[in-house]
């Protein structure tokens, strides 16, 4: 029987934009905060240590002058983690050494998602709010490569878990695109109309050749990467927009989802007549961030506009704060 883990949680006087796990720390997790939702104010990078029945224990935080809106640690090294943020400066950081690694300002549009490359650790993508991507190689001091990847805001870019050149984007145009760098001139070589409204998130499966989007319509569409004519399951039951979609790393068939309904919703994808497994809806804001744990099967991590983050495991009742 496998062991139950107690829940932990975080709460700030911001509101949480993101959350996640280290890579290499069983018990190290990371959360981004911002001032006023992120419309206007400071913001926060909080590195903590997950203790059971517990709020989380604050190792490294760091204060910027805007909202930190998104976090990726490097899968090299387990000290280094980039943030966006809002004022358009993507940093690097070593919480380790509590330094600058190094930092990018591109342009002074919000920085919406960051993610460093599973095969390749020294790039790291960040996509802005007029829909521009840029691929940064962290040991050079600008840019390596540039898409206008959406019309308007370009919400999520994620790198492919296997193939380490290729990343998906999705916008406020509904679309949701996969890129190739192998490809002539870092062609974009899909591109699908997602959703009617924007499509906020998007994620590839671990285990098959699948994605998942989200949108501002209320909806979870599934799609074949081998074939994106048309979604293979449309997940409903989210009563507002769902900011966030992500697969489990343990297991192909869950799919957990955020949304600004204040629930956190988990999917058994290969049940087509009942997909849902969870509905937990202990928050009392807008659910904009979601996390798997690598280390610990069934564990996540919510955050939301509450100024909560919550640790638990998805197959028990979310914790109470």
């Amino acid at each position: 029987m496998q062991q139950q883990i107690p829940p932990s949680f975080f709460v700030s006087n911001l509101s949480c934009m993101s959350s996640k796990f280290s890579p290499f720390d069983i018990d190290k997790i990371a959360i981004t905060c911002a001032d006023n939702f992120g419309i206007q104010g400071k913001g926060r990078i909080i590195i903590g240590q997950i203790q059971p029945n517990q709020p989380i224990k604050i190792l490294f935080q760091v204060e910027e002058s805007d909202a930190v809106f998104d976090c990726s640690w490097s899968e090299a090294d387990p000290n280094v983690i980039a943030i966006g943020c809002g004022n358009g400066l993507v940093k690097v950081l070593n919480v380790g050494t509590q330094q600058i690694l190094t930092q990018y300002l591109e342009s002074k549009e919000e920085i919406q998602s960051v993610e460093f490359g599973h095969k390749n650790p020294n790039w790291l993508l960040a996509s802005n709010l007029i829909g521009i991507t840029r691929l940064f190689d962290i040991t050079a001091q600008k840019p390596v490569a540039y898409f206008q990847t959406h019309k308007g805001c370009a919400y999520t870019c994620t790198w492919h878990p296997i193939q380490q050149n290729m990343f998906a984007t999705t916008g406020n145009d509904g679309a949701m695109r996969l890129w190739d760098l192998n490809s002539p001139s870092n062609k974009n070589i899909a591109s699908i109309k997602a959703h009617m409204s924007d499509t906020l998130s998007c994620d590839f499966n671990k285990y098959e050749e699948l994605i998942a989007t989200s949108s501002a319509d209320k909806t979870i569409k599934l799609w074949d990467l081998r074939n994106l004519k048309a979604p293979i399951q449309t997940l409903l039951g989210h009563r507002h927009p769902v900011r966030k979609v992500k697969f489990s790393p343990h297991e192909a068939i869950i799919l957990g989802s955020a949304s600004y309904d204040m629930s956190v919703m988990i999917w058994n994808i290969q049940e087509p007549s009942n997909p849902l497994i969870k509905n937990h809806p202990k928050h009392t804001e807008f659910v904009v961030g979601l996390d798997f744990s690598i280390h610990t099967e069934k564990q996540i991590c919510s955050a939301s506009w509450d100024g909560k983050a919550m640790i638990w495991q998805w197959d028990q009742e979310q914790p109470t704060v």
